[in-house]
């Protein structure tokens, strides 16, 4: 298996696993359909989830080690593939993590995050309830 496919079922599942831990959320699962990798459910319906995972990268110019994320979808002309999912898992899989995001907000294609924001004990539950309000148009 390419390790890039290797990542994208670690992430996927890593993002499963810490959906199905959240308080509210009664179901989550992978479903490995065009531009939606999971879907994770509550009392108020279902949410659309992309998964985009990556290893912490070390720069060859010395700068501090970061995760960094592509947002963009396509082979050519990389963009945010609006309106196909409402929820980016973003996976720290070093440190088995994840930065939920309402797609409304990322507004880059890439973004590099230090290792030490994934430190947060509370970081899943506290993007996912963020994302949530947001995607629900109550933030």
């Amino acid at each position: 298996m390419a390790g890039e496919t290797r990542t994208g079922l670690i992430g996927e599942h890593i993002a499963c696993a810490a959906a199905l831990c959240l308080p509210g959320v009664n179901g989550a699962s992978l479903c490995q359909q065009d531009m939606v990798d999971m879907i994770a459910w509550d009392d108020v319906g279902y949410l659309r989830i992309q998964v985009k995972s990556c290893r912490i990268r070390h720069e060859s110019d010395k700068r501090t080690p970061t995760y960094h994320f592509n947002y963009g979808m396509g082979l050519k002309k990389k963009k945010a593939a609006r309106g196909s999912y409402d929820i980016i898992a973003s996976v720290a899989i070093d440190q088995r993590r994840v930065l939920f995001t309402a797609l409304d907000e990322i507004k880059a294609i890439s973004k590099r995050i230090s290792p030490r924001f994934f430190d947060d004990p509370d970081i899943e539950i506290d993007s996912w309830r963020h994302a949530l309000a947001v995607v629900r148009g109550e933030a």
